[in-house]
């Protein structure tokens, strides 16, 4: 796997919850070292990570999906 594989798989993992503001995988506050490595490599390889739908559990703050298109809304 690429060093970019690795970081995009590394910030699927590793990003941090909407409801408390926790990294998901690690469970400390804000963005995590491996989070932030991650983003320091797209960074300097000038490229985007993917964006994934739900990877930060927006449910967990009471967002829903509504209608055909998947929108987010708060509830």
């Amino acid at each position: 796997m690429g060093s970019i594989d690795h970081a995009q798989a590394d910030l699927d993992r590793h990003v941090v919850s909407r409801a408390d503001g926790l990294c998901v995988a690690c469970g400390v506050p804000g963005p995590c070292e491996v989070n932030e490595r991650a983003a320091r490599l797209f960074r300097s390889s000038l490229k985007l990570p993917q964006r994934r739908a739900d990877v930060s559990r927006p449910e967990l703050f009471g967002a829903r999906r509504v209608g055909a298109t998947g929108l987010l809304l708060a509830s």
